[in-house]
């Protein structure tokens, strides 16, 4: 079943590209033109590079997320850094669970606890974040949290530059990128702040 979600995926991804590539100048086709036809999409298995980027990349989000809860079960986080914990709690818990059903598909082990990742941080670092009042909690969390998302940006780019070939991983790194540098913008002029 997950194969075909999978299957199912790349063809509706496959679809977009090809109306998207039928537009000229950002109009839709004329009504005259034939619509493009696609070739049938054939899947191709991901390599070991984007198996290994899905599951460190869902080990690297859940702890994330661990950060994301643990500041916003404080009392009095301030609003805009209460809003960035949540969206990011929520946003990579659904990013975690779309990855592993991911694996699923491709009968590939689910994320585990691998070694060392960049921006992984020790359980020392989470535990001064468990223990820290909120006043100190969220410059804390904002300071750890950008030096995780850096880390998040430079095993997406280390994909993205010689590794993997898969359509869902590559789109999923370019996202994190994305997403993640914006945040860290956000972060960084909160600190400032």
């Amino acid at each position: 079943m997950f194969r075909r979600v999978a299957a199912a995926l790349v063809l509706a991804v496959t679809g977009a590209a090809v109306l998207a590539l039928s537009t000229r100048d950002g109009q839709a086709p004329s009504a005259a033109a034939p619509a493009p036809v696609a070739a049938p999409a054939s899947v191709a298995a991901p390599s070991g590079a984007d198996v290994h980027y899905a599951q460190m990349m869902a080990d690297h989000h859940g702890q994330a997320v661990r950060m994301s809860r643990a500041l916003l079960a404080k009392p009095g986080v301030p609003e805009r850094i209460r809003l960035i914990a949540d969206f990011i709690a929520h946003d990579q818990q659904r990013e975690i669970d779309e990855t592993n059903a991911w694996l699923a598909a491709w009968n590939a082990p689910p994320a585990r606890a691998a070694g060392a990742m960049p921006g992984m941080l020790s359980e020392a670092q989470l535990g001064s974040l468990d223990r820290a009042g909120t006043g100190e909690a969220t410059g804390l969390f904002l300071r750890l949290m950008i030096d995780h998302h850096e880390g998040a940006i430079d095993m997406s780019r280390t994909l993205l530059a010689g590794g993997g070939t898969n359509v869902y991983i590559h789109g999923l790194a370019k996202h994190v990128i994305n997403e993640q540098t914006a945040e860290i913008d956000s972060m960084r002029s909160l600190l400032a702040a």
